[in-house]
């Protein structure tokens, strides 16, 4: 896994490799939820976070082309290696996701509020890609549970937008 961008330097490699593993970790959850991670969900998550290795300039690009290494492979293996009672297994996923909190609070807010946003959307994303009427009523009770993202302190900052490329070639 590739080492912590300048944004990222305040980090170890520990703790980067950490937060490389959220997208995994909401993908399983999410998809997860109902006891079922399907194929739909598995290849969508993975189309979202190559995506990603180019929505935005700079070190967000460069996290998702660190997450996005193998992103598939890694999650079937998170899959196979989970407890298969779904409580359980979902409840250790809200607290790896949980744990990275601190991480997140190590960095500067608009760079946190970037991937908090980004968490949220992979989830929503995961949720929606199998089921449902094109993409419509897809997010199952189990999924709508975990949707928030709940185990996360959310992160604000007037200065940072997921969609912020997008809404100035908007303009």
């Amino acid at each position: 896994m590739a080492t912590p961008t300048n944004d990222f330097s305040v980090l170890t490699d520990a703790e980067f490799e950490t937060l490389c593993q959220v997208p995994l970790w909401i993908t399983t959850l999410i998809g997860g939820a109902d006891d079922t991670l399907d194929r739909a969900e598995r290849d969508w998550a993975a189309y979202i976070v190559r995506v990603r290795t180019y929505a935005r300039e700079g070190s967000f690009d460069e996290y998702y082309r660190s997450v996005s290494e193998r992103f598939a492979e890694r999650l079937d293996e998170l899959w196979q290696n989970l407890p298969a009672d779904v409580e359980r297994r979902n409840q250790w996923l809200a607290e790896k996701i949980a744990e990275v909190n601190p991480i997140l609070a190590k960095l500067d807010t608009p760079l946190a509020a970037v991937l908090y946003q980004s968490y949220l959307k992979l989830a929503e994303e995961v949720a929606k890609a199998s089921g449902g009427f094109l993409r419509m009523g897809a997010i199952s009770p189990e999924e709508n549970r975990w949707l928030k993202l709940p185990m996360l302190a959310p992160i604000y900052s007037d200065k940072a937008s997921l969609y912020a490329k997008w809404e100035e070639e908007e303009k």
